[in-house]
């Protein structure tokens, strides 16, 4: 039943966007081959090629030697190529046996000619129903069949999904981020089902960001870097590959002029700091206060319906210091800047600035107490001039003449914004559309500035002068917090750091201490020790 799966020069553009670039690779039929990347990589337009949602604009996919490049969804399933979806949507108020019924009847009647032969009809609900039965017993929900299945938590609805995608008895199964959102013993329970899969005779390709899921998977892995293949092979040779290492972790920038390694945070930098104070009250020596942290987090969970994005992450960041977040695609660490930001509720826990607790309040006003974000993806106004969108960002604000010294300022950290200064948003190139967004960020003037990868998808000449602006911005007194895939980079401009795996913090220290801790890799790649045991 085993199936080979062969990628020859495959691409997709968008305009002027490359999001899938001449990649070639081939499963080895009986194998569970995993498709990795950090951020941005085309992970998800690849498998969208694959499973026939998105048409390429060059290259060819052929399963067992027959061409099936472009192919709608509906005819490969014909095939034996059925994907599985991050999200899972199960039919409410029906029972979990029900939903494999129905999503096996939907694939006995594709079109509604064939509800026209009554004994086609009978024949094709008796299979539904067999089939119904054979994925319920490959899943393993026997004891929850006849509950509704809107009423489990999320971990079984996502088995569940991928049930019903079994249900169309694939050779080959395409799942995407089949862990996503769950919860480590779901997570442990969802390779196992992956694994009885496998052993079941179906092949699979995972896309997944849980790298210890991967590593405990697959035999082999593909790994892409800006919509091109950067390697392909097993597993174990994959992860050691000093690529691949630097895709996830970022090259190593000791060399470069201005971005060495960080000291710690100076109270009283241009006139924004807060020196400790000293008490003398009561008896005995003099006792040093300890200064109320600019940002405080305490037990923060972020859930996106039955989703945990964030589970009880704490932390705090001093004033006029760099904290860097860091971890693998799919690890909270957007969540954590958005719901810093305002822009996403807060389910526990507490979020404080300088000792007030804000975590109910709007995000207009955390604006105007200081905190600004620059989103991932830069959202700049296209239509706008660069001035224009920097003005944005003073809005709120209402002196005129500091807003002019404000726009010199920025200007300053990126020269390139001044030439560019009266060229629309859209025209800008990728690394000057950052600069615009982290200027428009500063321009609220913010005591607390939220960065989220200003490096994605940037060439390496230009991160090295986003990152200078950045050391400059933090050496002017702004206390930063910078989530960004380049950890390498991200602890060379913070103080501390913390690590962030599937929602929960794993790690937290000294940015130095963490530069060569082991489990930094373990976070983006996966512990040497989860290799999959079928290689």
């Amino acid at each position: 039943m085993s199936v080979q799966l062969n990628v020859q020069g495959l691409s997709r553009h968008f305009g002027g966007i490359r999001a899938v670039d001449e990649v070639s690779f081939s499963t080895a039929p009986g194998q569970i081959t995993g498709v990795i990347g950090p951020n941005g990589a085309g992970k998800t337009t690849l498998f969208n090629l694959i499973a026939g949602t998105t048409k390429p604009s060059a290259g060819v996919v052929t399963l067992d030697g027959a061409a099936i490049t472009g192919r709608p969804a509906a005819a490969l399933a014909r095939q034996g190529v059925v994907r599985t979806f991050q999200m899972t949507h199960v039919f409410a108020g029906h029972t979990v046996l029900e939903n494999l019924y129905r999503a096996a009847l939907f694939r006995q009647f594709p079109s509604p000619w064939s509800l026209f032969n009554p004994w086609g009809v009978r024949r094709g609900r008796e299979e539904a129903a067999r089939q119904a039965e054979q994925a319920l017993a490959l899943i393993g929900l026997e004891s929850v069949a006849n509950e509704q299945a809107d009423s489990l938590a999320y971990g079984l609805q996502k088995i569940l999904g991928v049930g019903m995608a079994l249900t169309a008895m694939p050779r080959l199964l395409l799942m995407d981020e089949p862990a996503a959102g769950l919860n480590p013993v779901e997570t442990v329970a969802m390779a196992d089902l992956i694994e009885r899969i496998h052993a079941s005779g179906i092949d699979v390709v995972v896309v997944e960001h849980d790298m210890g899921l991967v590593m405990r998977l697959c035999q082999k892995l593909v790994v892409l870097v800006n919509g091109r293949l950067l390697a392909e092979g097993p597993t174990a040779q994959v992860r050691q590959d000093p690529r691949v290492i630097e895709a996830y972790l970022g090259a190593d920038l000791d060399k470069e002029p201005g971005l060495e390694p960080a000291v710690e945070a100076r109270a009283a930098q241009n006139g924004t700091g807060r020196s400790a104070s000293v008490s003398t009250a009561g008896q005995g020596a003099p006792k040093v206060n300890k200064p109320v942290p600019m940002l405080e987090i305490k037990d923060l969970s972020v859930s996106y319906g039955a989703v945990r994005a964030l589970d009880k992450v704490s932390f705090a960041v001093e004033e006029a210091s760099v904290c860097a977040v860091i971890g693998a695609n799919g690890a909270g660490k957007s969540t954590l800047m958005k719901a810093i930001s305002g822009l996403v509720p807060v389910a526990e826990g507490e979020i404080r600035l300088e000792g007030q607790p804000i975590q109910d309040l709007s995000a207009e006003r955390r604006v105007t107490l200081g905190i600004a974000l620059s989103p991932e993806g830069r959202r700049l106004f296209p239509e706008l001039t660069v001035r224009e969108n920097l003005l944005m960002g003073a809005y709120l604000r209402k002196d005129q003449a500091d807003i002019t010294v404000d726009l010199e300022r920025i200007y300053a950290y990126f020269p390139r914004l001044l030439e560019r200064e009266q060229s629309q948003g859209r025209h800008l190139s990728g690394g000057e559309q950052q600069m615009c967004a982290i200027g428009r960020a500063l321009m609220s003037r913010p005591r607390l500035l939220l960065l989220d990868e200003p490096s994605l998808g940037l060439a390496p000449a230009v991160t090295l002068e986003v990152a200078r602006a950045i050391r400059q911005i933090s050496q002017d007194g702004t206390t930063i917090v910078l989530v960004e895939q380049n950890a390498r980079l991200a602890l060379k401009l913070s103080q501390h750091a913390v690590v962030l795996e599937t929602g929960r913090l794993s790690l937290s220290g000294h940015s130095r201490d963490i530069m060569n801790n082991p489990q930094i890799a373990a976070a983006y790649l996966g512990h040497a020790g989860e290799s999959s045991h079928h290689a």
